[in-house]
């Protein structure tokens, strides 16, 4: 039997071909062991969508909780800072109050003063102040020689807590009155000094005084309490006419 010869270019041929399908197939096996293991990694890896609106939902919480305790230590520190501000705030306020009193008791001082000049002080002015005030009690029917800046000892302090000196601007016995008087009266503590020297001077002699208060202006923010504390102890008030 006469067998014909393959030829050599045919067989290599043959042999390309085979590999090249034996390397399609690996390929081919490959590419799904590939894919599989891709789509393995994703799921282990990345998340589904509702995996994935649970995360935001958990970082939304987080920043929220975040939040709140951001403005838990800010409103705590602006308390903080608010109760700082409000205490010196008061302690500002409470220096200047302190302040204004002292400041208010020096012109009181001088008040004071100048009514001792207005009153008494000097011959010129108690010979002034002296004409005046036996005028207004002539015109109520007393005729008399009171006499002025009279001093008491208050051995138990009840008129004033610092001192033992009483000293009533006007005083008259048989019959008896006294009176305080003053060119301003700008603070109603002199009133209630001048109700304490009437009671002292009552204690004393056992007796009751006519009560005068004289003086030529009364300011108009006590002026109400002024005439209460009037009625209220039988005091008249004396406001001698003068020209400014």
């Amino acid at each position: 039997m006469n067998m014909t010869a393959i030829d050599p270019n045919t067989i290599k041929e043959l042999e390309e071909k085979i590999e090249k399908r034996i390397e399609e197939k690996i390929l081919k096996k490959m590419e799904k062991m590939m894919q599989s293991i891709q789509i393995s990694i994703l799921k282990e890896n990345f998340l589904t969508r509702d995996e994935f609106i649970k995360a935001m939902e958990k970082i939304d919480e987080r920043f929220n909780a975040m939040q709140k305790q951001m403005d838990d230590r800010f409103n705590a520190m602006q308390k903080q800072m608010d109760d700082r501000f409000n205490a010196m705030q008061k302690q500002m306020d409470d220096r200047f109050n302190a302040m204004q009193r002292q400041i208010d008791k020096r012109f009181e001082r001088v008040n004071e003063r100048f009514d001792q000049l207005i009153i008494g002080n000097t011959n010129i002015a108690e010979g002034i102040a002296y004409s005046i005030i036996k005028r207004e009690f002539k015109i109520r029917g007393y005729d008399l020689k009171p006499k002025m800046r009279h001093h008491f000892t208050d051995p138990e302090n009840y008129v004033f807590p610092d001192t033992t000196d009483v000293e009533i601007d006007i005083f008259q016995v048989n019959p008896n009155f006294l009176a305080e008087a003053t060119y301003k009266l700008l603070d109603i503590e002199k009133i209630r000094t001048f109700i304490r020297k009437i009671q002292f001077i009552e204690k004393m002699y056992k007796e009751p005084f006519k009560r005068f208060f004289i003086c030529l202006h009364i300011d108009e923010s006590i002026e109400n309490t002024v005439n209460l504390l009037f009625k209220e102890y039988n005091i008249e008030l004396i406001m001698p006419e003068y020209e400014d």
